[in-house]
């Protein structure tokens, strides 16, 4: 039998506390580790910037010790900087996301490496905005700024992205992994509605929404992977 490690991570001390998002994590994790055994737990709290994380610290040395496989639910919960990444492979632990189970070393470094660049980019397109807003005499951080019809927007988007990340990204990730498994689509229906998975609507899954989906998070998966294509283009001209 197979030992894990896992390893989560939660981004505020008060979604730690209160186990949202913890809870899919784990939901992933045992289900890609269900053949083995998780021998320990490990659960950072903190930012996806913040490079000191000493529970992930603990994490590899205890999966090194016994010689264990360390598993995480998402890669950009290990972190997004280039140099943290690094430190890990540099580690010689043996790890593997949920979300990417076939990447190698070598995939994990470019993610990261893009990640990082990304997050840098949009850091410093939000600053140049905030100054240009500010020239203009702004006050930032005043609602009434906004009209009504924005400010509805906004709710509206904060909603839509709230049921999306909790109804769809989770549920999409357990549904790929048994679809990976050979499961048809009714099996997989059964399984997320087990595990208390829903629709974005809130509603138990069927062969239907499983269908749907699993296309809505191919064409996700693409998408995504055109955008690294193009970070990758923009960086290889940025820097070569």
């Amino acid at each position: 039998m197979k030992n894990y490690v896992a390893y989560y991570r939660v981004s505020t001390q008060k979604q730690g506390q209160s186990g949202i998002g913890l809870e899919a994590q784990k939901r992933t994790v045992e289900q890609f580790c269900r053949e083995g055994d998780i021998l320990s737990e490990f659960t950072d709290v903190e930012s996806g910037k913040n490079i000191s994380r000493p529970e992930l610290m603990k994490a590899i040395v205890h999966a090194k010790k016994h010689q264990a496989l360390l598993v995480i639910a998402k890669l950009d919960r290990l972190s997004r900087n280039i140099f943290f990444i690094s430190s890990l492979l540099e580690s010689k632990v043996h790890f593997k996301a949920c979300d990417l189970p076939e990447a190698d070393h070598f995939t994990v470094h470019l993610f990261a490496a893009l990640a990082e660049k990304e997050r840098k980019m949009n850091s410093e397109r939000t600053k140049s905005a905030l100054e240009s807003k500010k020239a203009q005499g702004f006050l930032l951080g005043n609602p009434k700024n906004l009209t009504q019809a924005a400010q509805l927007k906004g709710i509206e988007a904060v909603r839509t992205n709230a049921l999306t990340n909790e109804h769809n990204i989770k549920a999409g990730e357990m549904a790929r992994l048994l679809k990976r498994e050979g499961a048809s689509l009714r099996h997989i229906a059964q399984r997320l509605n087990q595990l208390g998975y829903a629709t974005r609507y809130g509603k138990s899954f069927h062969a239907t929404s499983v269908k749907r989906l699993l296309e809505s998070q191919m064409g996700q998966l693409q998408a995504q992977i055109q955008h690294a294509a193009t970070l990758l283009l923009m960086f290889c001209y940025i820097y070569y």
